[in-house]
């Protein structure tokens, strides 16, 4: 293990150069607090990210829909090169992949599959499963009760439809990075609470599990590393009905009763404002007694992944996703 990879939340004596660069550049643009969501999707959307994770030659992308319980959610279907699904006829059992299903970061207010369209690109190659990426919808559009509904029930239809897609139902892992880690766990919690079969797999990238922002690494990393404490109370304004839903264990997986959810891995940065709640949520986990492995990678800032295309550190860590995937499909 190279020496910016531990287990444990530290930080490196200094952040690796990229990863500072990116940081200082988005100190300079405007800053999403002084700017509403619309305005903030629209300039992320001309920016563009040029450092993000290269394309994969050979995975087949698919545009659908899922028509569910709590209404219809476009989604994007990644699967590996080799698949060679004929979707004109059934899927033959037996002949069905491993499948993930990933919630994209941005705090529930910004992001959307095609902004995340390379990385789960990658992860469905070097996982060799079926991605499938979810378009929810955002925040202040829609609040945390009916986002979490919508994550459940896609989730659901895909254990009882998704053999219909190439999917082996019982190898369904979920997984999101920031935002979208907060939102895997949800899912595993209302499986729990609904008596539904847990996902097999937890894939959760500097997540998000304590909406009451009350970890020292919040206020030590608050501002000059690409996700600030402003920015974080900017998101949980436009997310949470009201200010007392941020003590809601659905909301903060940190106050919840963790007992029967899935393994994990759990990744965090050392630079990240999220650093210390994404090792205390992977803690809580080991002392509920589901297996979990923790990494930080110490000389990283938040989202950093999502950089990989600039950030080496980015693909090693999708990497080392992947291979958490493979283990457990395993």
């Amino acid at each position: 293990m190279s020496s910016n990879r531990v287990d444990a939340a530290t930080r490196s004596e200094k952040l690796e150069a990229m990863a500072s660069k990116v940081a200082e550049s988005a100190a300079q643009l405007k800053q999403i607090q002084d700017a509403s969501p619309q305005e903030t999707r629209a300039a992320r959307a001309e920016r563009g990210n040029p450092f993000a994770p290269p394309a994969v030659e050979g995975v087949e992308v698919i545009e659908s829909s899922i028509v569910h319980d709590a209404g219809k959610t476009r989604v994007r279907r990644y699967y590996p090169s080799g698949s060679s699904f004929d979707f004109s006829k059934p899927v033959l059992t037996g002949s069905q992949r491993p499948a993930l299903v990933y919630f994209h970061g941005g705090g529930y207010v910004l992001g959307d599959v095609a902004q995340y369209d390379t990385l789960t690109q990658q992860l469905a190659e070097r996982a060799n499963c079926i991605v499938i990426s979810v378009d929810y919808q955002l925040a202040p559009e829609a609040r945390s009760k009916q986002i979490f509904a919508e994550a459940f029930s896609v989730y659901r239809w895909l254990c009882t439809n998704g053999a219909d897609w190439g999917i082996d139902t019982s190898k369904i892992a979920v997984g999101g990075d920031s935002a979208g880690g907060n939102l895997s766990i949800a899912v595993g919690l209302n499986c729990k609470a609904s008596r539904v079969p847990q996902p097999c797999f937890q894939l959760l990238l500097y997540p998000v599990t304590d909406y009451t922002m009350s970890f020292p690494s919040i206020t030590e990393f608050s501002s000059g590393y690409f996700l600030t404490k402003a920015g974080m109370e900017w998101f949980r304004s436009h997310f949470l009905e009201d200010a007392s839903r941020a003590m809601d264990p659905i909301v903060s997986p940190h106050f919840a009763d963790v007992a029967g959810l899935a393994p994990a891995f759990v990744l965090t940065a050392g630079f990240d404002p999220l650093r210390d709640e994404g090792e205390a949520f992977a803690r809580k986990l080991s002392a509920a007694g589901v297996a979990v492995r923790h990494v930080c990678y110490t000389d990283m800032i938040h989202a950093f992944i999502s950089f990989a295309g600039g950030i080496e550190a980015g693909m090693e860590a999708i990497e080392e996703s992947a291979q958490a995937l493979r283990n457990a499909f395993a």
